[in-house]
């Protein structure tokens, strides 16, 4: 009886996982938060990578903008209409490089953005969540980062 429970005690666990995704296309490896899964993925140009909840992983060919340009400019250059207001920007860095990074509020929903610019591309990552949930998932999305490795 033991050995049966055991793995059904582990099972909602294994559930709950994020599995990483590797993209040859996207040129990058990624673990999303916990529970978050990837559901597709557009080979592009640009590569797109679509998971559960609002999140998304873009990588766009060619001479990124500048990491001081402005929101509009990057986006504009990534082919994503503008998510709404700019709320907030910030530049920093994460393990794979420096980032620009970007928050936009449109109705009930919240929008963040970071810019990773690479020497012949850039990689893009939004996130949006309605405003009341956005604090919590955002901070996931953001510690997620940590597993962005870029492999070229």
């Amino acid at each position: 009886m033991r050995a049966i429970a055991l793995p059904l005690l582990l099972l909602p666990l294994a559930l709950g996982c994020s599995r990483p995704l590797s993209s040859q296309a996207l040129g990058l490896e990624y673990e999303p938060p916990s529970g978050v899964k990837f559901t597709s993925e557009e080979a592009g140009p640009p590569a797109v990578a679509h998971f559960e909840g609002g999140l998304e992983l873009r990588s766009v060919p060619g001479t990124p903008p500048p990491l001081d340009a402005a929101p509009e400019v990057v986006l504009g250059a990534a082919g994503v209409p503008l998510p709404g207001k700019v709320m907030n920007t910030s530049r920093g860095s994460i393990d794979a490089g420096p980032v620009a990074r970007y928050e936009f509020l449109q109705g009930g929903a919240r929008t963040l953005v970071y810019f990773l610019p690479r020497p012949d591309r850039f990689v893009l990552l939004t996130f949006t969540a309605p405003e009341r949930d956005f604090g919590p998932r955002s901070g996931r999305v953001e510690r997620s980062l940590s597993t962005l490795k870029l492999l070229r």
